[in-house]
């Protein structure tokens, strides 16, 4: 039996979205924690710094690094769908699809 491995498409486009959102952020861009819907529990002003991708390819956990403007401390933060479009949204980037 011939194992066939996962078109690259279909494992590498969440990575890709998340490599074009870090590279946006490092451009500049501010996306900030209440901007996006992040949860209470951070700060509504935290400014995106990253984002951190775990797990399988496929279908990767995304995590964002948020850090306070007032003490400067880092939270990372789970991300889910709706959060993850409005990153994209707020960045122009168009082309990304999330949660399909």
């Amino acid at each position: 039996m011939r194992h066939h491995p996962l078109a690259p498409t279909t494992h590498t486009a969440e990575l890709l979205q998340i490599h074009e959102i870090n590279v946006a952020l490092a451009s500049g861009h501010h996306v900030t924690a209440g901007s996006v819907g992040a949860p209470a529990r951070v700060p509504g002003d935290a400014v995106l710094r990253y984002l951190e991708p775990t797990g399988p390819p496929s279908y990767p956990y995304v995590f964002g690094h948020f850090s306070s403007r007032s003490t400067g401390d880092t939270m990372r933060i789970e991300l889910h769908t709706a959060q993850l479009r409005a990153i994209s949204h707020q960045l122009a980037l168009r082309e990304h699809i999330w949660g399909v």
